[in-house]
């Protein structure tokens, strides 16, 4: 039973989210039954939307063994070439959508071939462009705000089907869409190969280096997409949009069994950590804690969680690695007990 019981966790990381979100959600029903409504889960998915998309764009990159600090940065950048836009006499929703989604993916088209073709590495790279964009947004918009987003725009984030806002449908929407990617179609199992050996890779004859190009522009896309919700959800622009998201995708991710080394994980798991995380957020404003001690709490927890995800995931490979050296000592000496039930039958 403990075998199966380790193997399933290793095979499953985010067996563990679900359980720290479980517990959290029962912690703070005993300080409030009114948290465990459904209106609650509702409002962090929907609060949360940006962290998910951002964390699910972000996966890939991490699968590959490389890293993005850059897509806070890239989404205020998107955000604020798409808001301009919509500025002008009648904008069009295509151009607008490329623009958007165009700036994201060009960055991340960027970050791409600077890691895989330059050879540079992917923290240096994507510190680097995290402060590029972010000094481009502040040269375009002068240091201003843009806070005159059309009212019809900022209906989207406020549509619902079936009492569930258009922003968490797209969260099941692209989780769906990633799930098959990363599960049923070959590219994305190359990006699983390249993050666990890309020398292995090569011999297989997987092209890394556009494999990782396409992990960042898939990154890029979503920073694109986070900044079309962001638009439509804040509706207002800041020179300090996104900042901050590149912390909060990242440790989602980590959190939900998406290993820095690279090559293993999964989407829903990533998908499972922002939750996380934004459950943890909401609960603080939720019970009304100034706003000075949300990044303590939140950092605190976050440190918490990260820790002792970490130390039951060494526990669970200890075990693991316990029971196969077991198995090859019995394998060693089977010959000799053999030998041995051979001479007591003679």
């Amino acid at each position: 039973m403990k075998k199966m019981l380790t193997n399933f966790i290793l095979k499953k990381p985010e067996v563990l989210t679900i359980t720290f979100i479980v517990l959290y959600f029962l912690g703070m029903g005993v300080i409030n039954p009114a948290f465990l409504a459904l209106d609650t889960l509702i409002r962090i998915l929907f609060n949360g939307a940006m962290l998910f998309v951002i964390t699910m764009g972000i996966a890939g990159v991490l699968i590959t063994r490389n890293i993005d600090v850059s897509v806070g940065s890239l989404l205020g950048l998107s955000a604020t070439f798409g808001a301009t836009y919509l500025l002008t006499p009648n904008p069009s929703i295509a151009l607008f959508l490329l623009i958007t989604l165009g700036t994201g993916v060009l960055g991340g088209l960027f970050n791409g071939i600077g890691v895989a073709y330059a050879g540079v590495p992917s923290i240096i790279m994507t510190l680097g462009t995290m402060a590029m964009f972010r000094g481009i947004l502040t040269l375009y918009t002068g240091g201003s705000w843009i806070d005159t987003v059309p009212e019809w725009y900022l209906n989207f984030s406020r549509g619902e089907i079936f009492g569930l806002f258009y922003p968490i449908w797209l969260i099941v929407l692209f989780l769906v869409i990633l799930w098959i990617f990363y599960n049923k179609i070959t590219w994305g199992r190359y990006l699983y190969a390249t993050g666990n050996s890309e020398e292995g890779a090569r011999l297989q004859g997987i092209p890394v280096k556009v494999v990782k190009l396409s992990a960042f522009a898939i990154s890029g896309l979503f920073a694109g997409i986070g900044a079309l919700i962001f638009i439509s959800q804040i509706g207002t622009i800041p020179t300090q949009a996104g900042f901050g998201m590149e912390t909060q995708a990242i440790a989602a991710a980590v959190i939900g069994g998406i290993s820095l080394m690279g090559g293993s994980g999964n989407i829903q798991g990533a998908a499972l950590g922002a939750l996380l995380l934004e459950t943890i957020k909401y609960s603080l404003v939720y019970f009304r804690v100034p706003g000075y001690w949300n990044d303590v709490f939140s950092g605190f927890l976050l440190l918490l969680i990260v820790v002792l995800t970490s130390r039951i995931q060494i526990f669970l490979k200890k075990e693991k690695e316990r029971e196969k050296e077991e198995r090859a000592d019995v394998a060693a000496i089977k010959p000799e007990l053999n030998v041995m039930q051979e001479r007591v039958n003679e």
